[in-house]
């Protein structure tokens, strides 16, 4: 099967060039990241009403054996006493024989920079869990060592994050993963620099008329030595209730999405993507679904972006 063989090639290329510390490994984006910003910057913990709670789902490439899986649960909340925010997120991906979980914690502190606009600074930490299991991958070299045997490490997470935002707009920087993270011993003395990845993110809410709104956003990761990866959403708000729109990751994917609040406390959404990349041949396109839940009326009412 033509599918088969190129999956167990990219795969086994993958697994053969992690535990030398890849640069390019980067982290996975959701279409709709903005349910779960936490994930990759701390910083806006606690910048929306209420306990957030999210789940997101991603299966992509559909078509190929052992394509990437990723899944996401992130929870936060504002404690306005303090002005401060915390957050939780769990994330898991899996592509191939490679699986990577990351647990993490959010604090968030805000303060007021000018009447209306707000800067929150996050610090996030945790650990992540590094697996891959090549002891049953087919090799040419059955004998070589960096296949005999299943690897896990676990290794400490360490972020930062800062986040501009008022009613209309936001802005954000943050650098989720600052540590460095191994996957084989016998490669942690290497003196070759580690390059984390940093994310800048903005968007602005344009108010059409009473009903409807237009909401431009961009999401960009920057990885030395990594091409620039950027996600660019257009999205309609309609009575703050439907919120329907499409994206374009650069030379990656572009897709469409629609998310409905079920009640004013429960969304669902979906969202499908079309591989633009040589993959698209073998493959259906991925699909995206996302539930977010928010009990309101734990803590103080805040004024903040609302996603």
């Amino acid at each position: 099967m033509k599918s088969l063989r190129l999956i167990n090639f990219l795969t086994i290329v993958v697994v053969m060039l992690a535990p030398s510390g890849i640069k390019a490994q980067q982290d996975p984006i959701f279409t709709n990241y903005l349910q779960n910003p936490i994930a990759f910057n701390p910083a806006i913990a606690g910048t929306i009403d209420g306990l957030n709670l999210s789940l997101l789902t991603r299966h992509q490439w559909i078509g190929i054996d052992g394509a990437p899986t990723s899944y996401s649960f992130g929870a936060h909340t504002p404690y306005i006493k303090q002005n401060m925010g915390l957050g939780f997120n769990i994330m898991t991906d899996k592509a191939g024989p490679l699986r990577n979980t990351h647990i993490t914690g959010s604090y968030a502190y805000r303060i007021t920079v000018f009447p209306g606009v707000r800067l929150s600074m996050g610090l996030k930490a945790g650990i992540s869990s590094y697996n891959a299991a090549v002891g049953g991958l087919q090799v040419n070299d059955p004998a070589d060592p960096n296949f005999q045997t299943n690897e896990k490490r676990i290794s400490p997470n360490l972020g930062v994050g800062f986040y501009l935002y008022a009613e209309k707009y936001y802005a954000g920087f943050s650098a989720p993963r600052l540590i460095e993270p191994r996957l084989n011993k016998e490669y942690r003395e290497s003196k070759e620099p580690y390059n984390p990845q940093f994310y800048l993110m903005g968007g602005y809410n344009f108010s059409i008329n009473n009903d409807w709104g237009f909401l431009p956003s961009a999401l960009m990761g920057v990885m030395g030595g990594s091409p620039i990866s950027a996600d660019v959403t257009v999205q309609f708000i309609y009575i703050k209730r439907f919120y329907f729109g499409a994206h374009y990751r650069i030379g990656d994917a572009s897709g469409l999405f629609v998310n409905a609040k079920i009640t004013n406390d429960f969304t669902f959404g979906y969202a499908f993507d079309f591989t633009l990349n040589k993959l698209s041949s073998v493959n259906s396109g991925t699909h995206e679904f996302m539930l977010t839940y928010t009990f309101y009326g734990l803590w103080n009412t805040i004024q903040g972006w609302k996603f």
